[in-house]
């Protein structure tokens, strides 16, 4: 038992060193190439149809459609498509038939910014605090509370205002805006409708083989260069005789403060966090996607690269997928729009690559949104899974399915199974005595989280250097607290990354006990 839990403690540790060892030859990668010149769009570059999905996004939706409405692209190739939803008409109703119960917890409140987190996906978080404040004084709180939420806009509304008045501003720009009339379904379902109304949306000459869907919510700042990237990449596929790769990914920084962010020790470890991920971003998802694209590129046997292809992940957030074969896929899917898309890509064996400039998103507000956002993804990677292993067209594909589904469902159980495994592996080395081990693998981990913390900090502050774009409401590393306060929450984000599927597993364990079921739906902003 001894030796089993030193050989599980140093694998884990050798592991985080490889994945930042990788994080560190890719950010460089994609910094070279981003800093070699690109081409303008010729006559072949393809249409790209931009998909915003909008609910309860009153406060951001002019930031993301006037930053797309920016990107450097010929304005007759590029299409905006605003998608809200009658998902948030009905929320409305329903939030007006409770604010007396409301009132009652705003009243109950310290003070105003805990009432203000009572108002999370009823009033923009931008104004929350000022909500709050006036209903804690006012005479008649149920009256003051019920007119400022009957007196907030929809998405709905603010795209209808919104969307003439950025037509103006870039002149021959397509923009529409589509309303998903179904109270049911998430944002997998909005962007299913949006891409079944692009034939009405889309000129004649966009020929699906030669066009890209592109997703971006409403946090997105996309670097201006984006789709002249994307072009070349297209370009360089047809230059060799390839078909343009079937999937784009743009990598998201979470990098920007949200409105909802609120300072203390629980603000500074989301910013913490927000740095740790870029090893993530650096080390797996785009390590993935470039790797892959390197096999693709040697003349390999088909069962050698099959084996040797590594499985990527669709960020949703500047995922780009060729519309032919986002619908012969089964385009989005519940419960999450983007990572399955993946899954079934590499499935099929298509190809993919992932651009050198990216898209400057939020980070989380706080550490419950964070735990919900990743027991959706760990909700997505259990259901991923059971579609490898059941549906007959992607059983079809045989051993790449075969491949795929293993190495994903190796990855999903360590993610669930991982952490208990290595506090198992300390309590042991502990409670059988083996201090010295223990203690050297303690200071040779406290040393690599150090250096982990020190370079994910150097990415961020190069990787907000190199952003062309909007910087509004960007944390630059000295911006709400020092690094010397960052540094040590680093330590937390193992526990963090854990939230997920602690979350998941204990609300199906306990789900019968529950009042309420498992909220698993979008972040709140």
């Amino acid at each position: 038992m001894i030796l089993a839990s030193t050989v599980l403690l140093w694998a884990v540790l050798g592991w985080g060193v490889l994945l930042t060892a990788r994080a560190v030859v890719t950010a460089r990668a994609l910094r070279t190439a981003r800093r070699t010149p690109v081409p303008a769009p010729g006559t072949g570059a393809p249409h790209v149809a931009l998909l915003i999905p909008a609910l309860r996004e009153q406060d951001l939706l002019s930031e993301v459609v006037g930053a797309v409405a920016r990107l450097d692209y010929p304005r007759e190739l590029l299409h905006i498509v605003v998608v809200t939803t009658e998902r948030e008409e009905r929320d409305r109703q329903r939030h007006l038939a409770e604010l007396p119960d409301l009132t009652r917890h705003l009243l109950a409140a310290p003070d105003d910014a805990a009432a203000a987190a009572q108002l999370s996906g009823i009033v923009p978080s931008s104004r929350a605090r000022d909500v709050a404040a006036r209903v804690r004084s006012a005479t008649d709180p149920s009256h003051v509370l019920r007119a400022e939420v009957a007196a907030t806009p929809t998405t709905r509304d603010v795209a209808a205002k919104l969307l003439p008045d950025i037509a103006v501003q870039h002149p021959g720009t397509a923009l529409h805006h589509l309303h998903y009339d179904e109270s049911s379904g998430a944002k997998s379902s909005q962007l299913v409708y949006a891409v079944e109304q692009l034939g009405d949306l889309l000129p004649p000459d966009a020929d699906p083989s030669r066009t890209y869907i592109g997703v971006y919510d409403a946090d997105s700042q996309p670097d201006r260069t984006t789709l002249h990237h994307l072009a070349h990449e297209t370009d360089r596929a047809h230059r060799a005789g390839h078909a343009p790769p079937t999937l784009i990914q743009q990598l998201p920084l979470q990098l920007r403060r949200p409105h909802a962010a609120r300072t203390g020790i629980a603000d500074l470890t989301l910013r913490a966090h927000a740095m740790a991920d870029l090893r993530r971003r650096m080390g797996i998802e785009a390590h993935r996607l470039r790797a892959r694209a390197r096999l693709r590129a040697l003349r390999l046997p088909d069962g050698l690269r099959t084996a040797l292809d590594p499985v990527v992940y669709g960020i949703g957030a500047g995922l780009f997928v060729r519309h032919d074969m986002l619908v012969s896929i089964g385009m989005y899917e519940e419960p999450v729009d983007d990572l399955l898309i993946g899954y079934k890509l590499s499935s099929a064996g298509e190809s993919a690559v992932v651009l050198p400039v990216y898209n400057l998103v939020d980070r989380y507000a706080r550490v419950g949104a964070l735990a919900k956002a990743y027991s959706l993804v760990a909700l997505g990677s259990v259901v991923g899974c059971l579609r490898l292993l059941r549906d007959p067209a992607l059983r079809a594909y045989g051993p790449r399915n075969t491949v795929t589904l293993v190495k994903e469902g190796l990855d999903t159980v360590w993610w669930f199974l991982g952490p208990p495994c290595v506090a198992a592996a300390v309590v042991v080395l502990s409670v059988r005595g083996a201090h010295r081990e223990l203690l050297a693998w303690a200071v040779a981990a406290g040393a690599y989280m150090v250096l982990h913390a020190l370079i994910s900090m150097g990415h961020a502050t190069r990787f907000l250097d190199g952003h062309e774009g909007a910087h509004e409401r960007a944390e630059p590393l000295g911006g709400g607290g020092t690094p010397a306060l960052l540094l040590p929450l680093f330590f937390l984000q193992p526990v963090l990354h854990w939230l997920g599927p602690l979350r998941l597993a204990t609300a199906r364990a306990l789900g019968p006990l529950a009042r309420r079921p498992l909220a698993m739906g979008k972040t709140e902003r």
